[in-house]
């Protein structure tokens, strides 16, 4: 059969022999129209004043009063471009409460990943195509002190310091994108804020292995996910005037626009997304095939979909992840690649136990390290994770130990090939090895479509 993977922003053709059963999202939710749905959740937002009023409030308090708003980076699908994105529309209402351009500042609140460049700024948000480039952008510095103001100590011990030109700021509005977040229950929201624009500091509870182990840490989880009431307590510390999260199908189409109230509106987005993301399953599968998605743009991020196949995927069975690296490092950042020496040298038990040490100085990012641990704990074997990627096998990163699935490079006599009948050759070659070293003869094979967008859910009851 032929099976029809997402890649990059298209799709492969991969054919194969054996079966597939090719599993989906279950809902099907309808698009919302645009530009209407936006503008209609400005006016008309969820437990609070319209963004209009509230800003034209903040100016009759100020003249001078300065607005910043919160975006996600370019690891997100926020549908923030264009005449059916949302940045436009929320700069246009600020213009019309009476703010100017250069009282305006956007910051890419990026967390603990890289700095984007401006072309890659530009390419996200358009605010030059739109005739808005005299916003102010910048972005956020998590381990820049001098950028970051203290606010005091959570209940749960972290001290919390976040953007202190957001703190600030006359009026807060944060953005961003509700799915399914394989720690934090759910994305959007408070996340926008931590881990959005704070600290490192704060990001050592809150991304330590204590609350990364915890069962209710989980998709679509909120209530007693220690990750998401931490976000939240730290998100009401620092303050949101206006929140504007979206909602999206499988096919990127904008679902709903989720405006107001920080935790309202979150909630809102939350209990829509519960509706359609859900990917029934009849029972576990010996193979687990699963595109990397938008959010793969490197080894680091494609561990979304690594969890999401863990689900699927039977005890010692195989996992296949096809993923276009498009980020300028396709593994990921410097303390991503410290982990992953630490979990090729000392295995995956030791490396748990050695994080999880009261007196452990935690590592930048060596959250998805504790992650990629628990998809191998399920899997048993390393070798029963293949990944397939166009853009790691470069000599530059030959020498790097424990880089999960990092076993199919790409074959000299496939060099003139285009990438498309390359990647497309070596996930043929991957089935085709998952296939020949299965426990079974007769292995049972799934192709999760939706990527680490979907949330496998097996039956109670299984086939």
């Amino acid at each position: 059969m032929k099976l029809k993977i997402e890649y990059g922003e298209g799709f492969i053709d991969v054919n194969c022999e054996h079966p597939v059963d090719v599993r989906g999202m279950a809902g099907n939710p309808e698009a919302i129209p645009l530009p209407q749905g936006i503008t209609d959740a400005l006016k008309n937002p969820i437990n609070s004043p319209s963004l209009l009023e509230i800003g034209r409030g903040k100016l009759e308090s100020n003249p001078d009063a300065r607005a910043v708003i919160v975006v996600s980076d370019n690891t997100r699908p926020v549908p923030y471009r264009g005449e059916q994105g949302i940045m436009r529309y929320i700069i246009r209402t600020l213009l019309e409460a009476g703010f100017s351009q250069p009282q305006i500042t956007v910051i890419i609140g990026a967390g603990s990943h890289r700095n984007m460049e401006a072309d890659e700024i530009e390419l996200m948000l358009g605010l030059q195509e739109s005739g808005l480039g005299e916003v102010n952008v910048t972005n956020h510095g998590y381990d820049n002190d001098d950028h970051l103001v203290y606010l005091g100590t959570t209940s749960r011990g972290s001290k919390v310091t976040v953007n202190r030109q957001y703190y600030e700021a006359d009026l807060k509005i944060v953005t961003g994108l509700v799915e399914s977040h394989f720690m934090a229950g759910a994305s959007g929201g408070r996340k926008g804020i931590c881990p959005g624009i704070v600290g490192i500091k704060t990001l050592k509870i809150f991304h330590g292995a204590k609350f990364l182990s915890s069962a209710k840490a989980a998709d679509l989880v909120l209530a007693g996910n220690p990750l998401s009431d931490e976000s939240l307590e730290v998100a009401q510390m620092a303050g949101c005037d206006f929140l504007v999260n979206t909602t999206l199908d499988a096919d990127k189409r904008m679902t709903g626009v989720y405006a107001g109230d920080l935790v309202e509106a979150h909630r809102a987005a939350v209990q829509k997304i519960r509706e359609y993301v859900v990917v029934p399953l009849p029972h576990r599968y010996d193979i687990v095939i699963i595109p990397a998605g938008f959010v793969g743009i490197n080894h680091y991020q494609a561990g979304k979909a690594a969890i999401e196949a863990a689900r699927a995927v039977k005890p010692g069975g195989k996992i296949i992840i096809v993923a276009k690296n498009t980020d300028t490092d396709p593994v990921g950042g410097r303390g991503y690649k410290q982990s992953l020496k630490l979990l090729a040298k000392y295995g995956k038990t030791e490396f748990l136990r050695m994080i999880s040490d009261p007196q452990w100085q935690m590592i930048q990012e060596q959250w998805q390290v504790q992650m990629w641990s628990k998809v191998l704990t399920q899997i048993e074997r390393e070798d029963n994770l293949i990944y397939c990627a166009l853009e790691i096998p470069d000599a530059e990163y030959e020498h790097l130990p424990g880089v999960p699935g990092f076993q199919l490079l790409d074959p000299s006599e496939w060099q003139n090939l285009t990438d498309e009948e390359k990647i497309t050759r070596i996930t043929e070659a991957a089935i085709q090895r998952a296939i020949d070293s299965s426990r079974t003869s007769h292995p049972s094979i799934v192709l999760l479509k939706d990527g680490p967008y979907g949330i496998p859910e097996v039956a109670k009851n299984p086939l």
